[in-house]
């Protein structure tokens, strides 16, 4: 049962996250591209009432996410969470008049197969304890992309945009990195003290300012579909060595190949996307 509902989690993320990127595009769109990582920017948008839904969506998510990871291999939610670009794809083209090629139909069922993959050979688990180094790794490295998107937010040009948004998806894929990595103990108030808390604020701060930032310079589907290719790769990796994830019946071939596929289809049509 719990399987089942960790499932559905994760599959209500994907459904919210895609919603949520076109509303936050809506939104960012409407106010002047950022040129610094100031997050004014944010605040900004506070009255914005379609990106203030589209973040609502993201927490919803985000809350989503947390109960899927502890109960399900991060290389099973993460590419599940990846369907969020096949949600925005769609959106995009029936209610924004996007057109939609043969080849982007082709990329989601990509994705699709990579999924089917990766569900096979998935067992609810929970993850391994960490060591004191990979825990401190995990936390600081929201400061570690800050300094990283400061550098960059300079440059205008689309490879700027892509590392940009590909950041978000390394902080979006640290939120679910922590969560796994976080344990809950009576009482729970101790997790107020626990610092993969707080990593996973500044994972979610730092993913949000930089997916708006991107979504002003590019297409909702260009920067929802890089965005998700990394924060699928990245969380997989993490959780394969060194969250104890592993495949049933110790099938890692087929794991392989389902990671190829579902983070191949997402930066497929990320690459293939129309700008702005």
């Amino acid at each position: 049962m719990i399987l089942f509902l960790a499932l559905l989690a994760a599959i209500g993320c994907a459904i919210f996250n895609g919603i949520a990127a076109i509303l936050e595009k809506i939104g960012a769109g409407l106010e002047k591209k950022a040129s610094s990582l100031h997050p004014g920017l944010l605040w900004k948008l506070r009255t914005n009432r379609s990106y203030l839904i589209g973040i609502v969506l993201d927490l919803i998510a985000w809350v989503l996410t947390l109960f899927a990871v502890h109960n399900l291999p991060l290389f099973l939610v993460q590419p599940i969470i990846a369907c969020s670009v096949v949600v925005t794809v769609t959106i995009e083209h029936f209610l924004l008049k996007h057109q939609l090629k043969l080849k982007f139909i082709a990329y989601t069922v990509i994705i699709l197969l990579g999924l089917i993959m990766l569900a096979v050979v998935s067992t609810q688990q929970k993850s391994s304890a960490i060591n004191s180094t990979a825990k401190w790794l995990i936390v600081f490295t929201p400061i570690v992309l800050v300094a990283i998107g400061s550098l960059l937010i300079k440059i205008k040009n689309r490879y700027s945009t892509f590392i940009l948004a590909a950041l978000s998806g390394i902080a979006f894929g640290g939120v679910s990195i922590a969560g796994r990595a976080i344990v809950f103990s009576h009482p729970y108030i101790h997790i107020l003290s626990n610092p993969l808390l707080w990593a996973i604020v500044g994972y979610g701060l730092v993913a949000i300012l930089f997916f708006t930032i991107a979504l002003q310079r590019a297409s909702a589907t260009t920067v929802n579909a890089t965005m998700i290719a990394f924060e699928t790769i990245v969380p997989i990796i993490i959780g394969l060595t060194l969250l104890g994830d592993h495949p049933k019946n110790n099938l890692w071939s087929v794991v392989v190949i389902g990671i190829f596929l579902t983070f191949s289809g997402s930066l497929l049509i990320a690459i293939n996307s129309k700008e702005g």
